[in-house]
């Protein structure tokens, strides 16, 4: 089977405390965005943000290319399709919202590799029953985009029976974790904590 090209697509809304640190206390490390910047450096990558963000997705990721949405943003479903058009229709996409920075360059690699290896029209990594993102579309999944009711594309594909899926067993609690605001990041480094070693490590091959 040839190897799919997957292009990143990176959703960005217009609430700053949710992309950048709040610049009036102490910053508590990277941005999501520069987590997620960091996480796809290596890829292609397409970002759907608003206006306000413009300057942050731009620093944080100077080599993606930047879609400029209508404030506030056009919802999920509708914000991956207007991503999707951009993009080489034979590619296969992957999409990432920017609360979601916490996912590990190993789950993406596992993911991309089951992806490839593989006939199914999407993806989606799971951990201990829960899946999260990134979810991989197929061109043909592509397609679908615009017959799906709005909503989260996780469970618009979930739902759609016409499509092929491949769940991705992981061990990478960060696919489902919205690191969105400081409050949820907090209690997602308390969740973190509680969690023994063994299964924040690298998921077994």
């Amino acid at each position: 089977m040839a190897t799919r090209q997957v292009v990143y697509v990176v959703l960005v809304d217009g609430n700053s405390t949710r992309v950048i640190p709040d610049e009036r206390k102490k910053p508590e490390g990277p941005s999501n965005l520069e987590r997620v910047g960091s996480l796809l450096e290596d890829h292609a990558v397409e970002v759907v943000a608003e206006h306000a963000v413009e300057g942050a997705v731009t620093s944080a990721m100077p080599f993606a290319h930047v879609l400029l949405a209508a404030a506030p943003m056009i919802g999920m479903l509708a914000s991956v399709a207007m991503a999707s058009k951009s993009i080489d229709p034979k590619a296969s996409i992957g999409v990432l919202p920017a609360d979601r920075p916490g996912v590990r360059k190993d789950t993406l690699d596992r993911c991309e590799r089951a992806f490839d290896g593989s006939s199914a029209d999407v993806a989606y990594p799971v951990a201990g029953g829960q899946a999260g993102y990134p979810v991989y579309l197929s061109p043909e999944a592509r397609e679908r985009l615009a017959q799906m009711p709005e909503g989260d594309l996780l469970k618009a594909v979930q739902s759609d029976a016409s499509l092929q899926k491949l769940a991705v067993d992981c061990r990478d609690v960060g696919i489902y974790l919205d690191l969105g605001t400081p409050e949820q990041r907090r209690e997602a480094e308390r969740r973190l904590a509680e969690i023994p070693s063994i299964e924040r490590s690298a998921p077994r091959t």
